[in-house]
This record gives structure tokens, sequence and C-alpha cells, in this order.
């Protein structure tokens, strides 16, 4: 039997498990998958021994930079982005399949960036990394991070967001836990001010939002009001998990399978 875990500082949430287990059912594969917290003072000692102890494990908040160090080889794709979020025991490799769901999950609602001009991330995080390089790999010829407290060259505050995004328009990416439940307050509910979401909807080509549960979230919602194509995380969670068990397994993964695991799991 092969034994797989995802490592994280707070998993209460986490649909991980049976969305693996119901991909190891689907493909016979004789193996567990485990949840596993871990604080941040035994992260290292405890990370080794996992390395040594499993055959490979996924890497959540707040681990995704913390585990580079530890690892003997770094995939390209998760060296550009700066996060890994699978790991391959076996050699001690990490790689980063957030970015492989996330472009799948535009593709499967067909969100097309491939030259797109003016794509707009809210959020600063750990995922803006990885939808900003998925975003360039993808294609987009122009892409503008939003945040609270901009910093680097590609930043910009949500003030001079609402004062552009008329002018130019584009793809906006919540790449936020904005919307994320139980957050209902206005603060919370959406990246975007709920007051100034409909009048943004006038000037975009599309929405994705990483948040998956719940499965329509308020910035979604408005798209959709608006007639614009959007998606929200769903697709990208199942993506990425489908992609680390092709990279696990050493072998490519039937078609359909995403969205056969989505329905096994009632997602």
């Amino acid at each position: 039997m092969k034994h797989y875990a995802l490592i994280g500082e707070k998993l209460g949430h986490s649909l991980s498990r049976p969305i693996h287990e119901a991909i190891f059912t689907h493909l016979g594969i004789d193996a567990d998958y485990r949840i596993i917290e871990i604080p941040r003072e035994a992260f290292a000692p405890q990370v080794t021994q996992l390395l040594a102890g499993l055959d490979g494990f996924n890497v959540t908040i707040p681990y995704k930079q913390d585990v580079m160090p530890l690892l003997d080889a770094v995939d390209p794709l998760a060296e550009r982005i700066g996060a890994v979020n699978t790991v391959v025991c076996g050699g001690k490799k990490g790689y980063n399949t957030d970015a492989a769901g996330f472009m799948g999950m535009l593709t499967h609602y067909g969100i097309d960036v491939a030259g797109a001009p003016h794509c707009f991330i809210l959020g600063s995080g750990g995922t803006m990394k990885t939808v900003r390089a998925s975003l360039w790999e993808m294609g987009a010829r122009g892409v503008t991070v939003v945040s609270r407290h901009p910093g680097a060259e590609d930043e910009i505050s949500y003030a001079d967001f609402y004062d552009r995004f008329p002018q130019t328009g584009g793809l906006i990416v919540n790449a936020s836990a904005a919307g994320m439940w139980p957050r209902k307050d206005a603060d919370n509910i959406c990246a975007i001010h709920p007051d100034r979401v409909d009048k943004m909807m006038h000037y975009a080509t599309g929405v994705a939002d990483v948040v998956y549960n719940p499965p329509e979230t308020f910035l979604a919602r408005a798209a959709k009001k608006a007639g614009l194509p959007w998606c929200t995380g769903l697709y990208m969670l199942v993506a990425q998990a489908v992609e680390a068990q092709s990279i696990w397994q050493g072998r490519e993964m039937p078609d359909g399978l995403i969205e056969q695991i989505m329905q096994e799991v009632h997602l």
C-alpha cells in the first residue's frame, strides 16, 4: 500500500482526503491519504520524517514556500512560481500542480487569456504567485496585481484599480480568500467592495474566483448576472489533485476524470 498526505497548519475544512480517495477508488490504486496538521515550530523536523515515511504529500498554507529548502530538487515551473504544493518523497522533488489546476479551470470554462492585454489579480498572497505565473504561461500580455498594501512594480491599490479598470476592462481573478465560507460581512464577502461590484462587471471580460466554497461566490454571482464567462475554484481544486496523482503514479490520467471525481464526491 502507498501512503500520501496533505500537510498544513490548520486543515479542518480540507476536501483533499475525499477527493484523493475517490481517485484511488476510480483507478484501483491501493493507497491511503491522511490529513496532517503541523505547527510552525515542528515543521522542519516533521517534514523530514514524512519525506522518509510517505510516498508523497501535498502542501498547503502556510508551508508552500517553507518546504522548498527541505527538498533536493524543485520542478522549473514551481521554481518560477516560488511555491511547491506537491512532493514526491522518493527523490525529494517538489512540484506545483495548482498552476495546472488553475489553467485547466480557465480552459474548461472557456476563459481565454491568450493575448489578453489586461488581467487583474485580486490579492497578493501565495495563491497570487500561482495565478500570475499561470496567466503569463497561457499567453496573457498584461497582468496587474491588486493589493491592499501594494509594493511590487506590478501591484496597484484597490483605489487605483477602481479608477483604472473602467478605462481598460479585462479579466478579474480573485486570488484572495474573500468570499470563502463563512465570510459574509461586507469586508470579507468580496475582494471588490460589494457596492462597486456590479459597476465593475460592466467592464469585465470574465471572472475567475479561486474560492471553491461556496460553489457560487458573491463575485461569481455578479459575473453570472452580467452574462460574463465565470468560474469558481472547485474545478481547480480537483484538477490539481488529479495532476498530483499523475505525478505520483507516473501515468496519464483518463480523460473526464476531473468531472467524474467531482460527481463522485458530491462537490
